[in-house]
């Protein structure tokens, strides 16, 4: 069985964390106008509980976003020539 290098688990890392990114951002954006009143959305959630998980989710969301963008950038910077693979001895 042949051995998975470091960039495979890279490019898994950035696809879930591009798919997790997708409904935490729209979740963000409904708690953040939720907590406002803004759009109908406070009619779905109080606007105390959605500042509260608005509050909540900015930390996580920050750091998958990092995760995401990092592995993304990286593998731009391979694909133009800026970063080298290393040829194996």
């Amino acid at each position: 069985m042949a051995r998975r290098g470091v960039n495979y688990y890279l490019l898994k890392t950035m696809r879930v964390s591009g798919w997790v990114l997708i409904p935490m951002v729209l979740l963000y954006l409904g708690t953040g106008y939720a907590s406002c009143g803004k759009l109908g959305m406070d009619r779905l959630i109080e606007s105390e509980t959605g500042l509260e998980l608005h509050r909540i989710m900015d930390r996580p969301l920050i750091l998958l976003f990092v995760l995401h963008a990092s592995t993304a950038a990286y593998f731009s910077m391979r694909r133009w020539g800026w970063i080298k693979t290393r040829k194996k001895a």
